[in-house]
């Protein structure tokens, strides 16, 4: 039997040797990021506590300072997870915020203070506002690989949208597409707006809270942005669609293969899907159909269902993510790049021409500077 001060010696070696084993642990950072530009997005994020589910994604809000938005933010996130610009700020068009940003270089700081000990982030912007067509580029040059990847969700203006809301969508993603830092996933406004599907409970899912499930797809993968960059940089892919899967029921449908043919009837933005050149699949399924929805089973789906797509260069699947469900409801983020743009950019083209063409008389833009930008949209 222990003798009191033989017990007190091991409890002390006990204690002891706790201590420096928690002195040799590092604190647990957040690694990736959510960056979020502008009030339309920064709204969607904000519904239903979403933006507090993600716990292992820093939060970062771009926005322009009103009352609305410092009440909504500053009661979620803390000061410095904010990057709010001054009320007065021209934020009309794409080339004003540019040059509100070079006046006021401390932006730029206050953004790179915020997401320098990132390694990787989403991206999410809404391209009619100046705010965020300006910002997109810029944050794509913060997160250059080696040092962070990025992928950039970007919600296109509504075919109903004024003039001035295509100016700048065609600006941001030709400014976009020049730089060879990250894929861009673009999103119709009407389509996300006019969504109807359901979530893995099979409760109607309508308007852009498809948004918000999207992410949440994407966020649940500890690989997704990594490997959609690598993907990309190896293809020298930058632009791509979405086509979703959500809460589709495998009894209903009988294979992930048709799952996908009912996902290509209504894609996020009108293309031609016969043009896509790499395609990228995530799937979340419940645990209980790992062995119908393996990685190779859902690789040898998607080849099959890829047959009619002619360009096709490279499928990959992501590994799956499984979850301890009793439903048979799976989602899946399936993502198109390098199709044909031609259509796209000839309809920016036409519904900016007006806008540009001011912009351009008023010295505002210089039309060597639209030719450099519309160039790298056309290219790819």
């Amino acid at each position: 039997m222990e003798t009191p001060a033989e017990t007190a010696i091991a409890e002390f070696n006990v204690i002891e040797s706790i201590r420096k084993h928690v002195s040799q642990l590092k604190p647990i950072a957040v690694k990736r990021g959510l960056v979020c530009v502008g009030e339309y997005p920064g709204k969607i994020l904000l519904k239903e506590g979403f933006i507090e589910k993600t716990s292992d994604a820093l939060p970062v809000l771009v926005q322009k300072a009103s009352k609305q938005t410092l009440k909504t933010t500053q009661s979620i996130l803390v000061t410095h997870d904010t990057l709010t610009l001054n009320a007065d700020a021209d934020t009309h068009f794409w080339f004003n915020v540019n040059d509100y940003l070079a006046e006021n270089e401390e932006y730029i700081t206050q953004l790179k203070k915020s997401t320098n000990e990132l390694h990787e982030a989403i991206l999410l912007a809404s391209l009619w506002d100046g705010l965020g067509s300006a910002f997109l580029p810029t944050l794509i040059s913060q997160f250059k690989p080696p040092k962070a990847n990025s992928i950039a969700i970007a919600i296109m203006p509504s075919k109903e949208q004024p003039a001035d809301a295509h100016f700048n969508a065609l600006a941001s993603i030709g400014m976009c597409a020049s730089n060879d830092a990250a894929a861009v996933v673009l999103l119709g406004r009407d389509a996300v707006e006019d969504y109807v599907g359901v979530d893995r409970d099979g409760s109607r899912m309508e308007g852009n809270s498809i948004l918000n499930y999207l992410l949440e797809t994407a966020l649940a993968s500890d690989t997704f942005v990594h490997e959609l960059s690598e993907l990309s940089r190896a293809f020298n892919t930058r632009l791509y669609t979405a086509l979703t899967i959500t809460g589709a029921s495998f009894k209903v449908y009988g294979s992930f293969e048709s799952m996908l043919e009912a996902a290509q009837l209504n894609p996020f933005l009108p293309f031609d899907l016969t043009t896509t050149q790499v395609l990228f699949v995530l799937v979340r399924a419940p645990l209980h159909l790992k062995d119908k929805l393996s990685k190779g089973k859902i690789e040898l789906a998607t080849a099959k269902w890829t047959k009619a797509i002619t360009n096709i260069k490279s499928v990959y699947v992501s590994e799956p993510i499984y979850v301890n469900e009793a439903s048979d409801r799976v989602d899946a983020l399936v993502l198109t790049g390098g199709f044909n743009t031609t259509d796209l950019t000839v309809f920016l083209q036409k519904k900016a021409a007006k806008v540009k063409s001011e912009a351009v008389k008023k010295g505002l833009l210089k039309e060597k500077e639209w030719e450099n930008i519309t160039k790298s949209l056309t290219a790819q």
